[in-house]
């Protein structure tokens, strides 16, 4: 039973439409109103409120309601004592609605750029932390000095949404090391090695020294890994080489300004990939300690097959930007340690605008 009371001049369909029938019948029936007007509604819940937030009158929102419940075949909404509320079947297709705008909005921006005179569109870039850190900060300038009118906004996103994002088109690259499995019509381009290494403030007694031991590790406290991805992976593993479990300070992120706010001030250590560091030690805030470090998957660039297949395409330009800035430090095909590849983002970006 449809709770929500619709307009009687709309039919809804039969349940056993083919998806390609209502495929056809909603491209033919609805309008960019009419998603605008459901998505304010699951917002705001509240019919009302969300005519009012887009400027359709009440009567006119009602109508357009029942015209896009009749194309999807079913009540989206239906009405209880506080308002509106999804449906099953609104529920299951909102996220969906609200996302087939993500790439007029994108579509919106790009046009705006152009016409303000940027000579290609929009790179949308999501990245993790490790990834902005590590690549971004020395590939971007470089990129900018190259290509002076280049138009590029970066959002720093964990690798589950980073994911979610460029499939359903919101990004048109990510920064993060290969996923396992690889998106189907995806590829993954490698650029920047990368390990976990021991990290202290410069002036902790270990940071003086040449070499230190398991037990002098050990006897340190130390931050706690994020609750996800590699780091408590990487830290037991770590421990089980020192020989035990040291003392924890029970904070955990991958915020490098909470790290260096724990660690100015103290002498406890951190286990973090050293790509997500590589800032903080250029500028001598922290420093990292001589202890064999732990290798993992390098950083690189998740992108569309077709897109990097396209020579013209600007993603295409800035991906062959990323990779020639750590290509530079002249590493060897199969990815050497990070410390092997290591170069200031000042040295790097004067030696490629030099080049060109």
């Amino acid at each position: 039973m449809l709770l929500f009371q619709h307009d009687s001049n709309f039919e809804y369909p039969m349940p056993d439409l083919t998806p390609s029938v209502l495929f056809n019948r909603i491209l033919g029936r609805v309008r960019l109103k009419h998603l605008q007007l459901a998505i304010a509604i699951a917002d705001l819940q509240s019919l009302h409120r969300a005519a009012s937030a887009i400027g359709l009158s009440q009567p006119a929102a009602t109508h357009a309601l029942a015209e896009l419940e009749s194309s999807m075949g079913g009540a989206l909404f239906e009405r209880h004592a506080k308002g509106m509320r999804l449906t099953r079947l609104g529920e299951a297709v909102l996220p969906l609605l609200r996302a087939s705008l993500v790439p007029l909005q994108a579509a919106a921006g790009n046009a705006a750029l152009m016409q303000q005179g940027a000579a290609s569109a929009l790179i949308r870039i999501g990245s993790i932390a490790a990834g902005i850190n590590g690549l971004l900060t020395a590939a971007i300038p470089v990129y900018c000095a190259l290509h002076p009118s280049a138009a590029i906004d970066v959002h720093e996103v964990t690798i589950d949404n980073l994911l979610e994002s460029i499939q359903e088109g919101s990004l048109d690259l990510a920064i993060c090391r290969e996923p396992t499995p690889l998106p189907q019509g995806f590829e993954f381009h490698a650029a920047l090695p990368d390990e976990f290494v021991i990290a202290c403030r410069p002036g902790h007694p270990l940071a003086q020294q040449t070499t230190v031991t398991a037990a002098e590790l050990l006897s340190q406290r130390w931050l706690s890994p994020p609750l996800t991805g590699l780091g408590p992976q990487q830290v037991d593993s770590l421990f089980d080489d020192l020989g035990g479990v040291p003392e924890l300070c029970r904070v955990s992120s991958r915020s490098t300004e909470i790290i260096y706010a724990m660690l100015a001030e103290s002498d406890m250590l951190v286990c973090v990939p050293a790509s997500l560091l590589r800032p903080l030690v250029e500028r001598k805030d922290l420093s990292v300690l001589s202890w064999k470090p732990q290798r993992v998957g390098p950083l690189g660039v998740l992108v569309r097959a077709d897109v990097f297949a396209d020579s013209a395409h600007p993603c295409r330009a800035f991906i062959e930007c990323v990779i020639s800035v750590w290509d530079d430090s002249g590493r060897s095909s199969d990815l050497p340690t990070f410390a092997e590849t290591h170069l200031t983002s000042r040295a790097i970006a004067t030696y490629r605008i030099e080049d060109h």
